[in-house]
């Protein structure tokens, strides 16, 4: 993702949010997009974030 990007990552997408990677589940208003991840106990949760905090991986998963 590039700043400014006006369109939803795909749904089903692994990126980087902060130090997290996460995946794409679903749009949600206001150029926010619903991701999975993992907390700190390995429990799966569900946030939502904009999408221009969302960055790609890069080269390297982790």
């Amino acid at each position: 993702m590039t700043p400014g990007n006006q369109l939803c990552p795909p749904i089903g997408a692994l990126l980087r949010y902060r130090t997290r990677i996460v995946r794409v589940i679903a749009e949600a208003r206001g150029q926010r997009a619903m991701i999975e991840s993992l907390d700190i106990t390995g429990q799966t949760f569900v946030s939502a974030v904009k999408w221009n905090s969302l960055r790609e991986l890069g080269a390297q998963l982790f």
